[in-house]
């Protein structure tokens, strides 16, 4: 095994962990009825977390 085949394998095996990251994060989605604040309010207008963070936006 000489040294091109290493790099090789080094670049697929991180290739394949990057994507792999990517993967899951996809389907670790949040829970509905969830908000940014973490209230649980589902989006209401009324939020009392959200206020202050709608003009960060």
């Amino acid at each position: 095994m000489n040294l091109q085949d290493i790099l090789v394998y080094i670049i697929v095996l991180l290739c394949v962990v990057y994507a792999g990251r990517h993967f899951l994060k996809f389907f670790k989605k949040k829970k509905t009825g969830e908000n940014s604040c973490g209230c649980g309010c589902a989006g209401c207008a009324g939020c009392p977390k959200e206020k202050g963070r709608k003009a960060d936006l």
